[in-house]
């Protein structure tokens, strides 16, 4: 027979229909009578068990650090994360990992990122505020349980049990020993098996841990990514010893100072803002006119002389007292020896200054100033010491030691008096010796002193006895010095000025001339030329 096939539909509403469909296991009326139930498509079906959870008691619990109730949606991990700020609060962090700028117990600047995890190898390097680090190594590396295992306050193990199952409580002694996990370890422990939710959680990695002794534990450590997963974290062992986070060399000297008045505005403790013409001085911000403030006292300072043992002007440029000799960059040209330094790369790469401008940049730039206001015991100076060092922390900067000082002795142009830049910049330093030597090798070309020395022959000779082709368009010239590599022929200035520069004429020319200077200048080049 033909399969019958039931097309009746039930009187109820679309809408009662979808509700009752959206709920199928939603108990029925009693008071219903049967027949009004008889056409209904679930008739006959077992009903299937709803399994519900009941909220944990503890969903929320008091701390007994700020006795606020704690929100635990999240359970133990919420827990956790709160006795972390409460131990932050309490400053219980200073001691694991030393702050840079603690100051009567308080960390001036928390947000500064100077800082980064001991954990190099397997968790983030990005650098984090001192808060955000403490955070990071209470929760993502549970060092909350170090703290908490060794807080000796009443009703302390109750909460350190429930947080860490498993691990023994010290009460107040410190010697706390963890022993690193071995993985793969043997998985019939006994342990009470988890369930797992559905959803999100689901994903969470539940392990089984074994306690091997009462007196060594194992907390799990969720390993580190750059962008921590709360629904996904995954578990390892934490290093033996706790190591200090890598922060910034602490150099300046460890004496405690004054909080500083932010925004204070004030007069220069060493020039007294005397004179109409300084105003700049009679108006000094510790908040946003930082850098003016510190170019200020770094130009009182130099005209004091507080520099000069900082601040080494070569020997070249030294008196016997140790003072310089010229500080305008007249003769003797400063480069800043720090390599990252503004004034060695980008567009003022190179830029070489006097001694006084040389001093002053290292007092501003490379905080010699703090140095040198760390002497200075004038009322008040301390704070603005203090309101300096806060500012280059803020920053994420160190303070470093002067490197070996990079000095060039320079000059102008005995000749032609430095009519160009480059004339007012002839260095015997390195390479530019090799510019000074051609510099003077042209200038002697236009007096006409190579005439004499290197004829140009009658072919190429007016009646006055100059070179009527300088230029070499028809009459060349070759070198004919043995060993020299320039073998292409030459224009007559161009050969003149070779012969000089390259072979020696340039001294004959320069102690032969009467002026000052010229024949020291022979002298100092004469080592520089082959035989």
């Amino acid at each position: 027979m033909p399969k019958s096939v039931n097309t009746s539909t039930s009187s109820r509403g679309l809408s009662q229909r979808g509700s009752k469909s959206s709920h199928p296991y939603k108990s029925e009326d009693p008071s219903t009578p049967e027949g009004d139930r008889s056409h209904q498509s679930t008739q006959g079906l077992p009903l299937l068990p709803v399994k519900t959870e009941v909220p944990s008691s503890h969903a929320q619990s008091t701390c007994l650090l700020c006795h606020q109730e704690m929100k635990m949606a999240q359970g133990v991990n919420d827990a956790r994360h709160h006795y972390g700020l409460c131990y932050y609060n309490e400053g219980a962090f200073h001691k694991l990992y030393p702050p840079l700028d603690l100051v009567d117990g308080r960390v001036v600047d928390e947000v500064g990122k100077k800082y980064s995890c001991q954990h190099t190898e397997t968790c983030t390097k990005r650098k984090m505020g001192y808060r955000e680090l403490c955070m990071h190594m209470a929760t993502t590396h549970m060092v909350v349980g170090t703290i908490m295992a060794v807080d000796g306050r009443a009703g302390m193990d109750t909460v350190f049990a429930r947080l860490y199952p498993g691990v023994e409580y010290k009460g107040g002694k410190t010697d706390v020993r963890v022993k690193e996990e071995k993985s793969g370890g043997d998985s019939n422990t006994g342990a009470t098996p988890v369930r797992r939710k559905r959803g999100p959680a689901s994903r969470v990695k539940v392990e089984q841990r074994q306690v091997s002794s009462p007196r060594m534990y194992s907390v799990p450590v969720r390993s580190s990514r750059e962008d921590d997963d709360v629904d996904d974290p995954d578990y390892a062992s934490p290093p033996k010893t706790l190591k200090p986070p890598k922060v910034e060399p602490k150099t300046e000297d460890s004496q405690m100072l004054p909080t500083p008045r932010i925004d204070r505005v004030h007069k220069c403790l060493v020039c007294g803002g005397q004179g109409k013409a300084n105003k700049e001085g009679r108006n000094l911000n510790m908040g946003e006119g930082m850098q003016d403030l510190k170019y200020h006292y770094a130009v009182c300072y130099y005209n004091e002389g507080a520099f000069m043992d900082l601040v080494d002007p070569g020997q070249e440029n030294k008196t016997i007292g140790g003072e310089a000799l010229e500080e305008f960059g007249l003769k003797f040209k400063y480069k800043c020896p720090f390599v990252t330094c503004s004034r060695n790369t980008g567009r003022g790469a190179g830029k070489m200054m006097g001694y006084k401008e040389y001093s002053i940049h290292c007092g501003v730039a490379h905080h010699l100033l703090e140095k040198v206001m760390a002497r200075d015991k004038r009322e008040g100076l301390n704070e603005v010491r203090a309101a300096i060092i806060l500012e280059r922390k803020r920053e994420g900067i160190s303070w470093e030691e002067m490197p070996e000082v990079q000095v060039e002795e320079v000059q102008s142009c005995l000749l032609c008096n430095g009519e160009t830049k480059e004339a007012k910049n002839l260095s015997f330093a390195g390479d530019k010796r090799l510019q000074l030597r051609y510099h003077y090798a042209s200038c002697y070309y236009e007096s006409g002193v190579y005439l004499a020395k290197y004829p140009p022959g009658e072919q190429n000779m007016d009646q006055e006895g100059q070179p009527r082709d300088v230029l070499g368009r028809d009459i060349k010239y070759s070198c004919e010095v043995t060993g020299c590599t320039i073998k292409r022929k030459m224009g007559y200035k161009e050969f003149c000025i070779h012969m000089s520069n390259e072979h020696g004429g340039l001294l004959d020319v320069l102690r032969e001339d009467g002026r000052p200077g010229l024949s020291d200048i022979a002298d100092r080049l004469e080592k520089y030329f082959e035989d």
